[in-house]
Formats: C-alpha cells, sequence, structure tokens
C-alpha cells in the first residue's frame, strides 16, 4: 500500500541517488567531481534515472539466507539505452553499484504478493518492497521498456496484456500487473492524490511534470489491426496538445533556471497548478498515462539541450516568450502538415513502385541464366588453355634438366677426386712434428668433405662415383685405425716418463704435483686427431679416452701420495718436539691441558716413536734435517720450489704451520683438478658450445688483424662462427684450443654471457672422467685435514682460509666437480674448529678458584691475548668465512672469561656482606680482589702488547672492544680493593665525613646529630694525628707491596690509583669541616703537602 510517508522517503532516497551515482546525460564535469566526492571516490555515470524503488533481496541461487537491503534503478544513457542497476548503500550513506543488466538481461518477470515480485535475471532473484504501489509503478514501467527494448520480452508471470486481443495473440505488447490488489491501490493513490507510476526527477521537474492536465483526451477506439482501445503512437510524428505542453513545461524550466520570467513564457489556455483537476485517471487511463510520461522521460533525456533548441531559433531570455511560442507552433503546424502530405503521396506511388520491382527482378533473373552460361563456356575454354601451357613448361624444364645434369655430373666427378699423392700423406706422413700434423689434418679435411658430400641419387649410382666413395672409405677407416694406434701408444709413452721421472726423488721439501702439466703441453697438439676420431670412429675416441683416463689415473695416485707424504713432517713437527723433550709451543695458546697430551704420551710408551703414518722417528728427524738443509741453502720457503727445481717442490721455512703447508698442498690439487678438467674438455672436444663461441671469436679477432686474407674469406669465417665445430671447420678455419686451462672457465648462457643462473657445470662425460681420476681426492683432502689438526685443531681455522680461497676461486665456474670436493672439506674445517672452541670454553669453564690465597695470574688471562693473536696469524687479512668464525669464537671465550672474573668478584662480595664480623670472610674477599687485579693486568697488558706490536689495522676496533671491557673490571676491582686497604688505616675517618655528607645532603646540622658532634670530631681528628697518619701510610705500603710482590708494575700502579684517592678523600674532608664544623675552629692535624710526601716515600 502506498502513502505519502513512502513516496517523501523515496524521493528523497532518489535524490541521493541522483547526487551520487546517476548525474543525467547533461551533466557538467564539476557536478561529476561533486558526485564522486559525496561517494566516496566511486565514478558517477552520466546516466538519467527514470524510476527506483527500495527493496530487500532474498538470493535464490544462494539457497536460504538473510534479506540485503537494496535499491533497483531504471536509467537511460545518451545513446537511448535502457538499463537494470541493482545498488547498495554501505554504513557510511554511500551508494555503490553491484549488478548492471541491459533489457535483454530480463528473462522473465513474476508478481508473488503486492509487495514481492522476482526477477530472472542470470539467476532468480526475489524482492519485497514496502509499498505496493511503488511496486506497481516500478515493474510497469520496467515491463514496457522490456517490451520496446528488448530483442525477446520477458516472460510474464501473473500478468496480462493490456489489450484482449494482445492476451489471446501471445502479443509481447504492453502489459500490467492484473491482481486482486491492483485496483484497491489505484484506489488509495487516487485518494492521496498519487499518480500510480511515481516520479522521481528533482523538484522542479517534478512540479512541471504534475502539472500537465489528467484528463486530456486519447485517441479511443479500435486501430488498424482491430485492437480496441489502442491509442496511436506519437513518437516521430505530429504532436498533439499534451506534447506541445511537455514541451512548454520544459522550456518553463530552463528559463526559471536561467533567471527568465516564467510568466511570459506560459501560454493562455494552459492551466496552472492550482487549476488542475483533483480527479485523477484510472484503470487503462492510468496505464496510458504511465507510458506517456516513459515516452517524456525518454525524450528529455536524449533531448538537445536547451541552448541549442532556443539557439536555432534564434530567441534569447530576455525577449517575450510569446513571440518564441507563435514561431514554435507555426513550425509544429508545418512539420505536421508537411507529414499528412508525405503520407498521401507514398500511399499513391506503392502499388506503381511494386510493378516495377517485380519487372526489374524478372529481368535480373533472366540475366543471371545468361552469365552461368558464359561461365560455364569460360571454364571449359580455360582448362584446354592451362593443359597446353603445362605441356609447354614441361618439355622446357626437360631440356634444362638435362643441360644441368651434364654439369652435375661433371663437377661431381672434379670434386670427388684425390690425387695419389695426398692419399699417401694419410698413410705415411709422421705425426711427431707440427707440421707433419698439419698436412695431414688438410688432407683429411678434404678427405672428409668429400665422403660428407652428397652428389643424389642420380649421381651416387654412377660406377665411377661408387667407386671413388669406396675408396675414400677405404683410406678413412686405415687412416682412422692409424690415429688411433698412434694416439695410444703416444698416451702410454708420455704418461709413463712422468710417472718415472727420477728427479721427483732427490726433491725436497713439498712435492708438488707437476707431472700432468708436461703431459698437457705435447698432447693438446693432437685435439685435431681426436676430433677426427670423433666423427669418423666414435668407438676408437671412447677406447682413447678410456686409455688416458687409466694412464693418468696412476700418475695423479703416485704424485698426490708423495704430496701427502712430504706434508707430513710439517703436520707432526709439535708432537716430534715434545716427544723429543721440548716444551709444547700448543699450550702457549691453548686453555685446554689436553692440547698436545696424546702426541707425548704416545711417545713415552716406545723408544722407536712409530706414528700414525707409518714414519719412523728416525725417518722423520732425517726429513726434517733435509728440509732445514734445503731452507739453509734455497732460502726461505717461496711457492714453485725455486729455480733448482723447477716449480716440482717448495722448500718451506722451519717455522711453517701446518695450515700453511695446507695451503700449498691444496692450491697445487685445486690447480691440477681444473688444468685436467679444461685439458679433457679441449682434448676430446666436450666443451659447451657457448665457451666455443666465445672463444672462437676472440681467435678470429686476433688472427684477423694478422692475416691479409681476402673479404670474402674473412666474411665466411665469421659466419662459421656461430656453427658447431666440425673437423673440417677446425681445419679450414684454423681453429685452436681454447687453452688456458689453469683458470676455471666462467658459466655462460647460450649466447656466451656470463650468468650466474645458468647451471650447466661441466659436460656429462668430463664429469664422470673427473670421478675416475679424482676418486681419491676426497680421501687424500680427509687425511691432509687430520693430519694438520691432530695435534692443534686451531690449525682448521687457517686450513679454511686456503678452501675459502679455492672456492672463491671457482665462484662462478663450471667447476662443478671441485667446488663440491671444496664444500665438502670446509664444513669438515669448520665443524673441527667449533670443536676446538668448544674444547677451550669447556677448559675455561672448569678452571678451579682458590681464593684463600693469592695464587697469581690464572691461566686464561695470559693465554687469551695469545690465543687472538695465534688465531689472526692464521686466517690473517681476508674476508672469507674463516674470519666470522674466528670473530664468534673470540666473543664466545671472552664473554665467557669476563663472566667467570665478574661472578667471582660478586660472589666474594656477597659472602662478605653476610659475614661482616668474619676476618676469614673479610680477608677471602681481599683475595679476590688481589686475585682479579693480577688476572686484568695480565690480561690488559697482552692485549696492549698485541695492539702495540703484530696487530693489524683491519682487527684493532674489534681487539679494543676487548681491551676496554678488561678496563672497565679492572677498574672496577681496583675501586674494591681500595675500598677494603684503606678500611684499615683511614676506616673510622672516611666513615664520620660519609655520615656528615649525608647528613649535609639531608639539610641537618651535624652539630646538633647524635655521633657527629664537636666532642665525636675531636676523638676522630685526635685518632688520626700526625704520626698516626705518617705510620698508618706506612703499613699500608708494606701491606700492598706484600699483596703484589710478584708484579712491581702492577703494585706501582695500585699505589698511584691508592694515592688519589687518599688526596682525593682528604679533599673531601676539607670541605665538609669548612661547611659544617666552620664554628668550632678545628682542622685535621696533617696538611695535604704531608700527606703527599708521606705518600711519595713509597
Amino acid at each position: 500500500m502506498s502513502s505519502k510517508s513512502e513516496m517523501t522517503k523515496a524521493r528523497a532516497l532518489a535524490e541521493t541517488i541522483r547526487k551520487q551515482l546517476f548525474i543525467g546525460v547533461e551533466a557538467t564535469t564539476a557536478q561529476e567531481n561533486a558526485a564522486k566526492a559525496l561517494s566516496g571516490g566511486q565514478q558517477p555515470r552520466r546516466e538519467r534515472l527514470l524510476n527506483m524503488v527500495s527493496v530487500m533481496e532474498r538470493d535464490n541461487s544462494r539457497g536460504s539466507g538473510p534479506a540485503k537491503p537494496r535499491l533497483l534503478c531504471i536509467t537511460v544513457k545518451r545513446n537511448r539505452k535502457i538499463r537494470l542497476h541493482k545498488v547498495k548503500i554501505n554504513n557510511n550513506n554511500q551508494s555503490e553499484i553491484s549488478k548492471t543488466w541491459a533489457m535483454d538481461d530480463v528473462k522473465a518477470i513474476e508478481f508473488k504478493e503486492p509487495t514481492r515480485f522476482s526477477l530472472q535475471l542470470n539467476h532468480r532473484y526475489d524482492f519485497t518492497a514496502a509499498d505496493a504501489a511503488l511496486v506497481e509503478g516500478f515493474v510497469q514501467m520496467l515491463v514496457n521498456f522490456c517490451n520496446k527494448y528488448a530483442l525477446k520480452p520477458p516472460r510474464y508471470i501473473n500478468t496480462v496484456s493490456a489489450s484482449s486481443g494482445a492476451a489471446q495473440s501471445g502479443s509481447t505488447g504492453t502489459v500490467r500487473p492484473r491482481t486482486v490488489y491492483t485496483r484497491a491501490a489505484q484506489q488509495h493513490a487516487r485518494n492521496n492524490s498519487i499518480p500510480a507510476i511515481p516520479s522521481f526527477d528533482p523538484p522542479g521537474q517534478m512540479s512541471q511534470q504534475q502539472q500537465q492536465q489528467p484528463g486530456s483526451q486519447r485517441m479511443g477506439g479500435a486501430t488498424g489491426d482491430g485492437h480496441p482501445n489502442a491509442r496511436p503512437k506519437t513518437r516521430g510524428n505530429a504532436r498533439g496538445p499534451g506534447d506541445q505542453s511537455a514541451l512548454m513545461r520544459r522550456m518553463t524550466k530552463y528559463v526559471a533556471d536561467h533567471g527568465g520570467d516564467v510568466s511570459a513564457l506560459v501560454p493562455m489556455g494552459v492551466p496552472t497548478g492550482e487549476e488542475q483537476p483533483e480527479n485523477v485517471p484510472e484503470g487503462d487511463e492510468i496505464e496510458e498515462e504511465a507510458e506517456d510520461v516513459e515516452e517524456m522521460l525518454l525524450d528529455e533525456a536524449f533531448m538537445l539541450s536547451a541552448d541549442e533548441l532556443v539557439g536555432d531559433f534564434g530567441w534569447r531570455a530576455n525577449i517575450d516568450a510569446a513571440q518564441l511560442e507563435a514561431r514554435l507552433l507555426g513550425e509544429l503546424n508545418k512539420l505536421e502538415s508537411e507529414n499528412v502530405r508525405d503520407m498521401l503521396e507514398a500511399d499513391k506511388q506503392v502499388p506503381k513502385l511494386i510493378r516495377e520491382l517485380d519487372q526489374a527482378i524478372a529481368n535480373l533473373n533472366q540475366m543471371d541464366e545468361m552469365l552461368k552460361f558464359y561461365s560455364m563456356e569460360l571454364e571449359s575454354m580455360d582448362d584446354d588453355v592451362r593443359k597446353i601451357q603445362l605441356e609447354n613448361e614441361s618439355l622446357k624444364i626437360e631440356e634444362a634438366n638435362q643441360q644441368r645434369l651434364l654439369m652435375e655430373l661433371d663437377k661431381i666427378l672434379h670434386t670427388i677426386t684425390l690425387s695419389e699423392d695426398e692419399l699417401q700423406v694419410l698413410r705415411n706422413e709422421s705425426l711427431e712434428t707440427t707440421d707433419g700434423i698439419e698436412r695431414v689434418e688438410r688432407v683429411a679435411a678434404s678427405l672428409k668433405r668429400m665422403l660428407g658430400s652428397n652428389p643424389g641419387d642420380g649421381a651416387g649410382n654412377l660406377e665411377a662415383a661408387h667407386e671413388k666413395m669406396k675408396k675414400y672409405e677405404f683410406y678413412s677407416s686405415n687412416f682412422s685405425t692409424r690415429v688411433f694406434d698412434y694416439l695410444k701408444v703416444m698416451f702410454q709413452f708420455k704418461i709413463d716418463g712422468s710417472v718415472n721421472d727420477k728427479a721427483r726423488s732427490i726433491v725436497r721439501g713439498i712435492r708438488l704435483v707437476t707431472g700432468p702439466e708436461n703431459v698437457h703441453k705435447i698432447m693438446i697438439k693432437y685435439a685435431g686427431l681426436t676430433l677426427w676420431l670423433k666423427e669418423t670412429k666414435p668407438s676408437a675416441d671412447k677406447e682413447l679416452q678410456a686409455l688416458y683416463i687409466q694412464c693418468m689415473n696412476t700418475l695423479y695416485a703416485n704424485q698426490t701420495k708423495e704430496l701427502v707424504d712430504s706434508c707430513r713432517p710439517f703436520f707432526f713437527r709439535y708432537r716430534h718436539d715434545v716427544s723429543s723433550g721440548g716444551p709444547n709451543p700448543i699450550a702457549a695458546f691453548s686453555f685446554s691441558t689436553n692440547v698436545g697430551a696424546g702426541a707425548s704420551g704416545a711417545g713415552s710408551g716406545s723408544g722407536r716413536r712409530i706414528s700414525l703414518d707409518g714414519i719412523s722417528g728416525a725417518a722423520h728427524h732425517a726429513i726434517v734435517s733435509a728440509v732445514k738443509g734445503g731452507s739453509d741453502s734455497g732460502g726461505s720457503g717461496s711457492t714453485g720450489g725455486g729455480s733448482s727445481y723447477g716449480g716440482v717442490g717448495v722448500v718451506p721455512s722451519n717455522e711453517m704451520q701446518p695450515a700453511e703447508a695446507f695451503a700449498i698442498a691444496l692450491e697445487n690439487v685445486v690447480s691440477s683438478v681444473i688444468s685436467e678438467q679444461n685439458f679433457i674438455s679441449d682434448l676430446f672436444h666436450y666443451v659447451p658450445q657457448a665457451h666455443t663461441r666465445a672463444a672462437r671469436r676472440r681467435q678470429s679477432s686476433r688472427s684477423g688483424s694478422q692475416r691479409n686474407n681476402s673479404e670474402g674469406d674473412s666474411e665466411a669465417a665469421r659466419a662459421k662462427l656461430g656453427e658447431n665445430v666440425t673437423f673440417y671447420n677446425w681445419v679450414t678455419y684454423k681453429i685452436k684450443p681454447i687453452e688456458q686451462w689453469g683458470t676455471p672457465r666462467a658459466k655462460l648462457d647460450s649466447k656466451g654471457v656470463v650468468s650466474q643462473t645458468v647451471h650447466y657445470g661441466s659436460v656429462k662425460e668430463v664429469k664422470s672422467m673427473l670421478d675416475l681420476l679424482f676418486g681419491s681426492l676426497v680421501t687424500q683432502l680427509d687425511v691432509l685435514v687430520d693430519m694438520g689438526t691432530r695435534f692443534d685443531p686451531s690449525q682448521a681455522v687457517g686450513m679454511l682460509v686456503a678452501v675459502s680461497k679455492a672456492l672463491d676461486l671457482c665462484h662462478g665456474s663450471d667447476q662443478g666437480f671441485l667446488i663440491n670436493v671444496l664444500e665438502r672439506c670446509s664444513d669438515k674445517l669448520e665443524a673441527t674448529f667449533q670443536s676446538y672452541v668448544s674444547e677451550q670454553a669447556r677448559a675455561i669453564e672448569a678452571t678451579k678458584f682458590t681464593t684463600k690465597k693469592r695464587v697469581g695470574a690464572l691461566p686464561f688471562a695470559r693465554i687469551f691475548p695469545k690465543f687472538i693473536a695465534h688465531i689472526e696469524g692464521l686466517i690473517g687479512e681476508t674476508g672469507y668465512s674463516a674470519r666470522a668464525i674466528a670473530d664468534s669464537a673470540y666473543s664466545r671465550i671472552s664473554r665467557l672469561i669476563f663472566d667467570t672474573l665478574e661472578s667471582l668478584l660478586r660472589e666474594a662480595e656477597r659472602h662478605a656482606q653476610r659475614n661482616v664480623d668474619d676476618k676469614d670472610a673479610q680477608k677471602e674477599q681481599l683475595n679476590t680482589h688481589v686475585l682479579l687485579l693480577e688476572n686484568m693486568f695480565v690480561m690488559v697488558t697482552g692485549l696492549q702488547a698485541y695492539k702495540a706490536h703484530g696487530c693489524r689495522s683491519y682487527f684493532v676496533p674489534t681487539l679494543d672492544s676487548y681491551l676496554d671491557h678488561a678496563q672497565i673490571v679492572q677498574r672496577k676491582v681496583t675501586r674494591a680493593y681500595i675500598r677494603d686497604v684503606l678500611a684499615r688505616p683511614m676506616g673510622r675517618l672516611i666513615s664520620f665525613f660519609d655520615a656528615v655528607d649525608k647528613c649535609l645532603a639531608a639539610n641537618k646540622d651535624p652539630l646538633q646529630t647524635q655521633n657527629l658532634g664537636k666532642s665525636q670530631l675531636k676523638k676522630v681528628i685526635q685518632a688520626h694525628s700526625n704520626s698516626n697518619m705518617r705510620e698508618n701510610i706506612k703499613q699500608l705500603y708494606k701491606r700492598v707491596e706484600k699483596h703484589f710482590i710478584n708484579g712491581p708494575k702492577l703494585r706501582m700502579l695500585v699505589w698511584q690509583s691508592i694515592t688519589d684517592d687518599i688526596l682525593s678523600n682528604y679533599q673531601r674532608f676539607v670541605t665538609l669541616l669548612a661547611r659544617a664544623y666552620k664554628s668550632t675552629n678545628m682542622s685535621l692535624d696533617f696538611t695535604q703537602t704531608e700527606l703527599k710526601r708521606w705518600l711519595n716515600e713509597h
């Protein structure tokens, strides 16, 4: 049921929607920006709001659920498209469009109850409204728009056509609800003077629309189709008086908006709003009025702007509107007359036009038959002509092919011919010299080109060509056999020569792996021949690779074993020194008392002292003496072994650390693995294409500046750079191996650009060869690590530096095999050093303190600076992972030491406070202070000495942090010690003036305070007379001298601190006497000068 309140609420809501979302087709930019601000940034639509109803929605596609408040809006765009919107309003009273449908999307409309209806869109929606009249008006307008603008009108459920004829024929004409509540709703609308279809135009437009005469006469009777009560449409034709009234209402709104005189614009005879009759149309008249309202709204939405309309008529707002009205009415009558005349003339010309069209169609049919006949004739002639042309072309092609065939046969016979002298080169030319190898490769390349050429099926069946190919295949097979046999013997001979090199047996010091380098230099010249075998006889190439791996494995195994054995004396130097009765140098920088104990204990059980590696003590001393002799004659150790050994060995110095020996051995092994991988890739042509192309570009650029070939040859060579390497290209363009085997090759992408994301590593076959060649490398490295860290685990951090350096060298390269080996070794060394640090921490925690008597400096106070110096000597200035590991070890050890000392100080003070009258507890506290002072002095002195001599600049900030911490603890202990030792000579004096100081701080008079009066002051001064103070200072010095009898430097520092504290207290005493006891004229019995003289006497 409709009511005025519901209508008012609906209009207010429509006004809000119009301001925020649908601002009209003629809205300005300012109006659009204002609407965007009101809607919270949402872009408003340039559409005209025609109708709206507030509903509660229940989505049938999701089953039962809570109803949601929504708004259904019908709008029209400038292009006359009608759209249905579903709008939701959030908590901030801002509207937002959630769904939009066109009229074609409406599949069905169903009325269920006066306030309930459903729409079938993309799925079924149920809506419930509060007012039946609003629902009826909204659905009526939606039905009309669907009938007029939808391609296929929707189904109507519980509704019937507005005319009986439409209902009978199933027409989708104008429909409206026919239910029991319609008449009641209309009666309620009449009683309340509310139209059946509510208007949601702005107030100005609404008042003008309400001025329309509801009782205007409509056209009745039957139409041309026989449907009664159907009124003719007036859109596009001459308008009646009602249309003129609508036009005048629009003009009235425009004039009012622009400040014109509205009364001058309203024509005579049109009733105003007050003169409108009160009767409201009923039944079908309501329906027709709804259609008129809809037509007027659409016309107004797409009407030209008022400025353009009145501009065409040359009218301005300040001119009499009656003239404009008369002119407009004249134009309208003229248009209506023209329309009637055109319709009458058209009715006369239609029969004649139809007859002429029928005659034209008949003529066209006759012409079509003729054209079909001509087309068939032309197609037949075209087939005959095409056949003749094909025969002529075939004859020409056949003649040309016969001539070309003769030329090709002559060329083939010429190109597949090799002279007998060239063939003899393959059999008899020497393969030992470089010139001989080049001549053989040139002839083999020609032979390869001939065998690889494809003369064609016809030429291949020629007897001459067939015989030549068989002959060349025979020579090719024999040459492959010769190359394979020669290289097999050459590989064995050269490698066996390096294995049996007797010059290595007299090398002193560390014996390096050098045999493979000599083999590589000799064998690389056969790279072209191995490429020949790879292309012509792959089985022989694989067998040759296996032979090379077998021979080189023996060479690497022997020389790697010699390398490890030559490093043993430097790894076991500490052990043999301790076994010979010398001091254990490891204990100087290790906190654990077990370091090196295993070696000395094993040596005491047997006079022969067999080491774990099987070398007896006598052999060890012989090796050491040889090393010393070599070092005296050859100078200090230098990588490469000196000129006398040609880089076969390294003669180290007598003081070489195990980590240094390990670094030399590791560097040699890493270099051997890198060289071997690169050499295998070059010799057997397993180099990735990216590396090959990059190297060939470099070679081409170098050789291009040296040779003076023709322009065509250089262009051809550059064109071949992008192809795979074949034996023919190898020889023709003089391609050389990449070489530079000692340098790791970077990972390249397919374009030859260095890329860290590409991970080819080495080729699969090369990896397999490396596994066979260096299968024992992991074991040998583990042996070196175990020997180097057996008696001094701290050497692990120095070894880790060498491993990190090797990993940094291989970073970003294709040395995947070597990187895996080094990473495994790095993990083992890191674990070894962490275990060593944990052992040192346990040794510090296990230290037992005896404070009842002074025991001097504790071990860790003396060892900590040496520990830092030792570790820094091993790792040096490096940014590798060893630096972070070492810094972590320093932090852990230093924190443990300082925590131990500070906890000892706190425990002694708590014990003394709990036992104030216990002399033993006070004595124990004093002994603790003396002990801590000695330890902190030793630690600070050691750290300062290392900073002054030996510490490098990069480590100074870290060392300063430990030194600052130690000095803070030292000052704290010094203050506690001074407090204890001054308690005996000056304790009473200090306590008295401390009480005076507190009394003055509380704003009290000490003379009026108990125990601080004049008499008490006099007793205190008499107890500390001149002679007593001199004697007390003398006894104090003797006591301090007794405490630090073994540390004269520390005693001087402590006495100086005591002197400064006594003088500071004297100044405080004098100041307090002047403030609190000035009226007594009392003073101390000694002066500051006398006090300084007594203190400086000692």
